[in-house]
């Protein structure tokens, strides 16, 4: 099998271009998680649904026994990518791959003995529940080596940029994450037959990834696992380390502390909505996949191609990500409603239109993320996880205390909000020709920022379709002629034609 071709780093039509098959990969799982969500609680009942939910976020608790090596083995074979895959990068790949293994077979040990006690000792569930609450969520422990490979090989296919065949991998594997633990429950009315289940699907998934990446880099057949590569990984992540810990923390702490603080039951009147706005990030990932290496490759060869790739990325997530966050928190009540139910929505709608803000606020503010680590700054997003983390904590607690779980959603929302202003801050003080790029972007962030918070407001159905309509205008009119450049609004208006182009000439290539 023939090596790659040599790859040059990207350019905004690319970001566009890579958006478009993320996207492809996100939208079918979405749907099904709708249409599968409402009979999933049925089964489960409210709080063995709150244990399947935070069960879902525990996985992403296993990134901190990353210490950095993901994200620094994508920067590394993107720093090379006009270079053709030699065999010191095969080794560096393998070897990453390995030793994000090995992490993962300790941080599940590890993660394992935690469950355990927070079980029986923290979790607020009734005592029939705790023997298979414990024993699911050592099934899901158990799939830590799996979520840690994957994360590597994921990896390796952004840094190439290899966004088609990874997402038509996803596809499938993301339905089964919700269609088949509904039909587990259909067989064995059990969380451990759940866990099993979603166990399957991570196994799955590392299969096809290590498929995709020995098309993309066949050196690593014949690779050798040489520790003493890790050395510059390390000192590239080290301070992704730092955020590695604190993102998973921070992002799924009020899950946590709702359940111990007030009980697990009261987690899904938070976790269902968050589940579902939760899904509108994907579009956000759908962007920040790309930019990701994409910066890593350019910023210092390429000062005006990193900028607007930056102002690219941010227009582009703001453009998708809007309409969405609106439409579900200007009708949360009756989404809600006719999804669940009206007692249901009558607890949870005014949390929903908390998070859609923040997510909104957090699409943006996650580009600057991936940018300061492109750039090697990652100890800058650490250095500000670690402040964020001592003032969000007691915050959400105050917050829980006297508003219950809609305090909850508020302290997040405001957390985004904060997050945003001052990674944007920090991001032109590190590489100051992107002020241009922010003060380009910050107009249609202001105004969109505005319409969610005006959607907080109880309306009408007629009114609140009235201010869909209305503010919709005015952010698009603003982005369209306030934020884009001529060149850029001619990408926009090319894009859904490069996307089924590029599908169409996926069909021919898989039918030859």
């Amino acid at each position: 099998m023939a090596s790659p071709s040599p790859r040059s780093p990207a350019q905004p039509k690319h970001i566009l271009s890579n958006t478009g098959w993320n996207m492809l990969g996100r939208i079918a799982p979405i749907f099904v998680a709708l249409l599968v969500t409402p009979k999933l609680i049925h089964l489960l009942g409210l709080s063995r649904w709150g244990v399947f939910s935070i069960a879902l976020s525990l996985v992403g608790t296993f990134g901190i026994f990353d210490f950095g090596l993901g994200r620094a083995l994508t920067r590394t074979i993107a720093d090379r990518a006009t270079d053709e895959p030699d065999e010191e990068t095969a080794d560096v790949t393998l070897t990453g791959i390995i030793t994000l293994t090995v992490f993962g077979v300790i941080g599940g040990l590890i993660a394992a003995v935690a469950v355990a006690f927070w079980v029986h000792h923290g979790l607020k569930i009734p005592s029939e529940l705790e023997r298979q609450t414990t024993i699911a969520l050592w099934v899901l422990c158990a799939t830590a080596p799996l979520v840690m490979a994957n994360a590597a090989m994921w990896g390796v296919m952004t840094a190439f940029q290899a966004f088609r065949a990874a997402n038509l991998v996803n596809i499938p594997i993301s339905i089964m994450y919700y269609l088949g633990p509904l039909l587990a429950l259909l067989v064995w009315n059990n969380l451990i037959g759940v866990m099993l289940v979603l166990a399957a699907c991570r196994l799955w998934m590392t299969v096809s990834y290590l498929r995709i990446c020995l098309r993309l880099m066949p050196q690593i057949r014949t690779a050798r696992a040489r520790p003493r590569l890790l050395a510059p990984l390390f000192r590239v992540g080290g301070w992704m380390t730092v955020s590695n810990i604190a993102y998973p923390v921070l992002n799924y702490m009020d899950r946590f502390m709702i359940a111990s603080v007030i009980s697990a039951a009261a987690t899904s009147y938070y976790t269902t909505p968050a589940d579902v706005v939760g899904r509108f990030s994907l579009l956000t990932n759908a962007v920040t996949g790309s930019a990701f290496p994409a910066f890593a490759a350019s910023w210092r060869r390429d000062v005006e191609t990193t900028v607007a790739l930056y102002r690219t990325s941010v227009l582009t997530i703001q453009a998708l990500l809007f309409p969405v966050c609106l439409f579900a928190a200007l009708f949360s009540h009756p989404l809600l409603a006719l999804w669940i139910d009206p007692s249901f929505a009558t607890q949870s709608s005014t949390i929903m239109k908390f998070l859609c803000l923040g997510v909104f606020i957090s699409g943006v503010d996650s580009i600057a993320a991936g940018f300061l680590d492109g750039i090697g700054r990652p100890d800058a997003s650490a250095k500000l996880s670690i402040g964020e983390f001592l003032v969000y904590t007691p915050l959400l607690y105050i917050c829980l205390v006297r508003f219950g779980v809609i305090g909850a959603a508020f302290a997040w929302a405001l957390r985004m909000t904060l997050d945003f202003i001052v990674r944007s801050w920090v991001s032109v003080r590190l590489y100051r020709p992107l002020g241009a790029a922010i003060r380009r972007i910050l107009p249609a962030a202001v105004v969109g920022f505005l319409a969610l918070v005006a959607s907080l407001v109880e309306m009408s159905l007629s009114v609140a379709a009235l201010a869909f309509v209305v503010l919709s205008a005015v952010f698009y009119g603003v982005l369209w002629f306030g934020c884009m450049d001529a060149s850029e609004r001619g990408a926009f208006m090319r894009f859904p034609g490069l996307v089924m182009a590029k599908l169409g000439r996926s069909r021919a290539a898989s039918a030859n």
